[in-house]
């Protein structure tokens, strides 16, 4: 069972995922868009773990859990929907 939450206080939060390597929970676009900046669209909780919708400035969103992820909380709060 998954808990999403759109609203969530971090929403459009600007992130940089740093995902361990060889981490067998990640695939090759996670690792793809490692180091890339993104940014927070929701939060989802599955099994018991959070994991961070990201949407990145090409519409592409992938999955990070939050621990893997550097925040920057002092950039303005964003979604690639704000974008022209």
């Amino acid at each position: 069972m998954s808990e999403h939450r759109h609203q969530t206080p971090l929403r459009g939060t600007k992130v940089t995922p740093r995902p361990a390597p060889a981490n067998p929970e990640y695939r090759e676009v996670n690792y793809t868009y490692a180091g890339r900046e993104g940014h927070i669209h929701e939060v989802v909780t599955i099994g018991g773990r959070q994991l961070a919708k990201v949407g990145f400035d090409d519409r592409k969103i992938v999955y990070y859990f939050l621990d893997d992820l550097e925040t920057d909380e002092t950039a303005a709060k964003r979604t690639f929907h704000d974008l022209p």
